[in-house]
């Protein structure tokens, strides 16, 4: 009898918190499922290293609370080891910050910026 009661009033505390740490990290849930649709979706497949590099500099910036949280970054892209970061402001990213974390991810040869509309959906 007890176990059914502590699960009745245990479960829902399991679901607000899933729900607020998804809402505290949505531009970040954004960014990977996009990441995990274009992947899926494209019409000519990208190599493996390309999708697995993509996705550690992912992890990276995941891993990185001002990266994770950046309101200019919207979103990654990584071609034959260049990481372009698609981001609504002209002049981030900053070299002397975070971008050193992204540079150490095995398979990175650069780090580059470029603007994107606010608006505007992301072309790859």
């Amino acid at each position: 009898m007890i176990p059914r009661i502590v699960s009745r009033r245990v479960r829902p505390l399991w679901i607000a918190a899933v729900t607020s740490a998804a809402w505290s990290n949505r531009d970040d849930l954004r960014r990977w499922a996009g990441f995990v649709r274009r992947a899926i979706q494209q019409p000519r497949p990208r190599e493996l290293s390309d999708l697995l590099t993509e996705a550690r500099v992912r992890t990276a910036i995941s891993a990185d609370p001002r990266l994770r949280r950046d309101p200019s970054l919207r979103d990654v892209v990584v071609h034959d080891g260049v990481v372009t970061l698609l981001t609504t402001d002209d002049v981030w990213p900053d070299p002397r910050g975070q971008i050193h974390r992204l540079k150490g991810v095995k398979g990175i040869t650069d780090v580059t910026s470029r603007h994107v509309a606010s608006g505007s959906s992301i072309e790859v």
